[in-house]
């Protein structure tokens, strides 16, 4: 979707304000707690796959979506 005219630069700005405040939290940040963040990340992105999945699969049983979803996991895609 392309966002054009006066409001769009007005959300780009809120945005770019978004991304520099994010900036600044990451760096305040430990390591530890950065990869607190994306452990959570990547556990959100699975329950979402496995959500995904039993949509597209309501047929499925949970091992039958559990296999899915491991083969998903271990594809390059």
């Amino acid at each position: 979707m392309q966002v054009t005219g006066h409001s769009a630069r007005g959300k780009l700005q809120t945005m770019d304000a978004l991304d520099a405040h994010d900036r600044v939290d990451a760096r305040r940040l430990s390591p530890a707690e950065k990869l607190l963040q994306a452990l959570e990340v990547m556990r959100a992105g699975i329950r979402l796959k496995r959500s995904t999945l039993r949509r597209q699969f309501p047929e499925a049983d949970e091992d039958d979506v559990d296999l899915r979803l491991a083969e998903w996991l271990r594809s390059d895609g």
